[in-house]
């Protein structure tokens, strides 16, 4: 009988530091993500500097039941010669090396510039041409990321067109598509890199429900951009998880 305990004793510790074990290495388990960009993906207009990327940490870690860890290298401003520029830092290298997911949301200030800010009337000409140099950036920043990071999914969003307010707004539109089709080419060059549309996010709605001002979204704006990325987030989980 002692030694029937005893057996039992035993049986309950061994089965203890087991779970034990496991929870803790569960515990220990995150989610790296990384994020370039510019004022979008920085979170400017929202209040607490939340932006689109909280909202997609906080929805992963619902879903998930995992911790994310959020590195958001995105500058205020910040065009693709800029990003570029970043990633010649070999600190922000190593942050993507080791990251399980990349988001990258740039080609804003690409556009306003090549349109020198001015909208209406459109200089299609200089637009196009900055086109041009976006495309050539946005493909050199994909390969540099691959070259850090082989393996991680990349979800590259496209424009949404703030610009209603003009009356050649079918023009922008029409113009701001063709941007995103350019980004939709460069993306699908690349393995597991995922073009994310948000210019349907924004359109026929009132631009004071989901803006904070003339081209940065409100935590309502940056909520729908948000619920839009974990929707290819996830469904790039799912594929990955019943692949193992």
């Amino acid at each position: 009988m002692k030694n029937y305990i005893l057996f039992f004793c035993i049986i309950l510790v061994v089965f203890g530091m087991y779970t034990g074990i496991r929870s803790s290495s569960a515990s220990t388990k995150v989610i790296n993500l990384v994020a370039l960009g510019d004022s979008i993906t920085h979170g400017v207009g929202d209040p607490a500097k939340k932006g689109y990327i909280e909202g997609l940490k906080v929805l992963l870690e619902d879903v998930q039941n995992t911790p994310v860890k959020v590195s958001n290298f995105a500058i205020p401003r910040y065009s693709t010669d800029k990003v570029l520029e970043q990633l010649q830092d070999k600190k922000i290298n190593a942050q993507i090396t080791n990251a399980n997911y990349i988001i990258l949301y740039i080609g804003t200030n690409d556009f306003r510039k090549s349109a020198n800010h001015q909208f209406n009337p459109l200089d299609v000409k200089k637009v196009n041409e900055g086109k041009i140099n976006f495309t050539t950036n946005l493909n050199k920043i994909l390969e540099i990321v691959r070259k850090d990071n082989s393996v991680a999914p990349i979800f590259v969003l496209g424009l949404y067109q703030p610009y209603i307010e003009y009356s050649n707004r079918q023009e922008i539109l029409s113009t701001i598509e063709d941007w995103n089709n350019e980004i939709v080419q460069v993306a699908g060059h690349f393995d597991r890199t995922y073009f994310v549309s948000t210019l349907d996010l924004f359109q026929d709605k009132p631009k004071s429900t989901y803006f904070s001002d003339s081209l940065h979204p409100n935590p309502a704006g940056y909520k729908l951009i948000a619920n839009r990325l974990s929707e290819k987030v996830l469904k790039e989980m799912s594929i990955k998880s019943s692949s193992n």
